[in-house]
C-alpha cells in the first residue's frame, strides 16, 4: 500500500463525534479497524464499509504532532482476502473514516497468515487533539520513535566497543602465553 496515494474520508458522523469530543474536552477514540474487498471512492456519508470482511483492535499507536497520527492493525486467521476498503472505527463503532480507491487492492490478507495494515492520518482538519487510537491487547510496537531509536543506536555502539576491548584483551593474554611459555 502507497500511503501518499491514499487519502481518509472523515465520515459526517466521525466528523460530529470529534467535534463533540472536543467541546466536552475530550478525544474520541479510534478502537478498531476494519477491511473489506470492495473498490471504490469512498463519501462522507457512508456508515458502513461496503463489503466488511474482518475487523481487529489496533495493534500501535503512535502521534507524530502536528495534527498527523501512526497506527496499525493486525489481521489474523484461516481466511484469504484482497483488502480494497479499509475502515477506522470509534469505540461505539461509528464509523469514523474509509479509505478505498476504484482502481485497485490496498493489501492483501493470505490464508492462514498475518497482514499488517499500517496507516499515517493527517487529521489538521480536526479540531486539535480529538482523536486517540486506543491499543489493544496486541502490542506490535512497529511505531519505533526516534529516542528509542536513538537509545538502541547508543546501545549497538556501546557494543562494539565492548568487543573491540574484548578482541584487544585477548590479543594480551596471547602475548602473555606466548613470553611465559618462553621463559618459563
Amino acid at each position: 500500500m502507497n500511503e501518499t496515494e491514499l487519502q481518509l474520508v472523515i465520515t459526517q458522523k466521525g466528523l460530529d463525534a470529534a467535534i463533540s469530543a472536543s467541546n466536552r474536552g475530550l478525544k474520541a477514540e479510534l478502537t478498531t479497524m476494519s477491511v473489506g474487498d470492495a473498490l471504490y471512492a469512498p463519501n462522507k456519508n457512508q456508515t458502513a464499509l461496503r463489503n466488511e470482511l474482518d475487523r481487529a483492535p489496533f495493534s500501535a499507536f503512535k502521534d507524530l504532532g502536528g495534527g498527523s497520527i501512526q497506527g496499525a492493525a493486525k489481521f489474523s486467521g484461516p481466511s484469504q482476502y484482497a483488502i480494497g476498503e479499509i475502515g477506522l472505527h470509534l469505540g461505539d463503532g461509528t464509523l469514523f473514516g474509509v479509505i478505498s480507491r476504484p482502481e485497485g487492492v490496498l493489501n492483501f490478507k493470505p490464508a492462514g497468515g498475518h497482514c499488517i495494515q499500517p496507516f499515517t492520518l493527517n487529521l489538521s482538519a480536526l479540531p486539535t487533539d480529538s482523536i486517540t487510537i486506543e491499543v489493544g491487547t496486541e502490542n506490535l510496537n512497529i511505531l519505533i520513535d526516534s529516542e528509542m531509536m536513538q537509545d538502541a543506536t547508543a546501545f549497538v555502539r556501546s557494543q562494539v566497543v565492548q568487543v573491540k576491548q574484548s578482541r584487544l584483551l585477548m590479543k594480551q593474554a596471547e602475548k602473555l602465553r606466548k613470553l611465559e611459555a618462553k621463559h618459563g
